[in-house]
């Protein structure tokens, strides 16, 4: 079952990466710089599928991130295509579905991750469990998030400069975050949280500012709403906790 549920995973991520391909070399003539970025997914997609094949726990976050990233695009650009091809989105929200569908579930989860996240024998080790698991969907959501501000910041044609300095600043922000938190360090639930808090208004005044049309502005938010409510959830799932040890008691 293992076996087949990787093999699937790695059809999927196999084909985005010929998308992506395609999309490259359809753009490079009109986008040198847009190609270049899409290009460059190349090498962590390689990563995510080698992780994959392994079986190592950040092989599988990074392709459960890249199928939640893809996901809310592809499926909205095949029910609206908005006079684009149907058939590229159409393909690409297949190969999301077919990795999330492959690599979520507790047995899929238990062969993946560490000893130390996949239970305990404690009597708290449900609720355990379940903060774990919220941790480990912060990660994949916010990881997507990341991937989302990475196109912006290499692709998108800012209008105002600042604009582009501001998503940077949130990207290289919530990169540091998530890469704290997959090494279990506390501060990195503080950082993602902060950095989610501050996307939500820094994403508002972009959508005011640089949207062209109604669709794109439908698109932003659901491509950043997974992090941006997992991330909420994690710091108050934890802040309690975290408040209790900081006052000593």
């Amino acid at each position: 079952m293992i076996r087949a549920r990787k093999t699937a995973a790695t059809v999927g991520l196999l084909t985005l990466g010929e998308l992506i391909i395609t999309q490259a070399s359809f753009t490079a003539s009109g986008s040198n710089r847009f190609a270049a970025t899409l290009w460059l997914l190349l090498i962590p997609l390689a990563t995510t599928i080698a992780g994959v094949l392994l079986e190592r726990r950040w092989g599988r976050w990074l392709a459960l991130a890249g199928a939640v990233a893809v996901l809310p695009w592809a499926l909205v650009l095949t029910v609206a295509p908005l006079g684009l091809p149907i058939l590229p989105q159409s393909v690409a929200l297949a190969a999301a579905i077919v990795v999330l569908a492959s690599l979520t579930g507790k047995t899929v989860a238990g062969r993946y991750e560490t000893p130390s996240r996949a239970g305990s024998t404690s009597s708290r080790a449900g609720s355990t469990s379940k903060r774990m698991t919220l941790v480990t969907w912060t990660i994949v959501c916010n990881v997507a998030s990341i991937l989302m501000l990475y196109l912006f910041v290499g692709a998108y044609d800012y209008g105002v400069q600042w604009h582009l300095e501001m998503t940077a600043t949130l990207l290289a922000g919530l990169l540091l975050g998530v890469l704290l938190l997959a090494r279990d360090k506390t501060i990195g639930i503080v950082l993602v949280g902060l950095c989610c808090i501050l996307l939500l208004p820094a994403g508002a005044y972009f959508v005011s500012r640089e949207a062209r049309y109604a669709g794109e502005t439908v698109l932003l938010a659901l491509a950043f709403l997974p992090g941006i409510v997992t991330g909420w959830a994690c710091l108050l799932a934890f802040g309690r906790p975290m408040w209790r040890f900081l006052r000593g008691g």
